[in-house]
């Protein structure tokens, strides 16, 4: 099968999921889209970290220095983060599926190496896209994922704005056309009394506040 798979991202076709899926479980990076931005993702499994390993070399990025992950729903935030604070719970039942990364306390099931070295924390995020719910649905875990481009350069909303070191990198391209929102999501700390926004993005800082109140 082709490298470039362009997809309907609505109802993206099984063959191309389950393809992909497996490249996912043999430890492949791949490139896929997402409401806001293309990602560049690899499995979470702790007992095959070879993906997420090179997923950190063509980012040219230290391990301690988070990934965010992508869950196939709000349940994985009590999953794969700890000690998550109520107002996080509300900021997933407002904003999830959708535009919002909500910062927590990793939980065991994250490697160590892949969370904040300095708290311990990583970044979750439940994405409105049918093409990466149905990956993680097949593979059964969940995606690191960081925006498909190398350092100071901006995200590609679509394939044609890829970058050829990211695109050779990458054993497979999931073309879902442009993306929705076209750009980054919200990045939300909740590890304190109150959320602290760390970066804004379609989601304001008053829309998360006014959620929590």
């Amino acid at each position: 099968m082709n490298k470039y798979l362009p997809v309907d991202s609505q109802e993206p076709s099984a063959e191309i999921i389950n393809f992909t899926a497996s490249r996912l479980m043999q430890g492949a990076v791949i490139v896929f889209p997402t409401e806001t931005v293309y990602g560049l993702g690899a499995l979470v499994d702790k007992d095959m970290a070879q993906g997420a390993h090179e997923l950190f070399d063509i980012k040219n990025r230290s391990t301690g220095i988070p990934v965010p992950v992508l869950v196939p729903d709000a349940d994985a935030l009590d999953i794969y983060g700890t000690e998550v604070p109520e107002y996080a719970h509300k900021l997933a039942k407002e904003f999830w599926p959708g535009p919002l990364t909500i910062v927590v306390k990793a939980s065991d099931m994250i490697p160590r190496e892949f969370t904040n070295i300095e708290d311990g924390s990583v970044g979750l995020r439940f994405p409105d896209n049918e093409v990466v719910r149905q990956l993680m649905l097949a593979t059964g875990r969940p995606l690191y994922a960081t925006s498909a481009n190398t350092h100071g350069s901006p995200p590609p909303v679509s394939i044609d704005q890829l970058e050829p070191t990211i695109a050779d990198a990458a054993s497979v391209i999931i073309d879902g056309g442009p993306t929705d929102v076209r750009v980054s999501s919200t990045v939300v700390r909740c590890m304190g009394d109150k959320p602290e926004i760390l970066r804004e993005g379609p989601i304001s800082e008053q829309n998360i506040m006014e959620a929590i109140s």
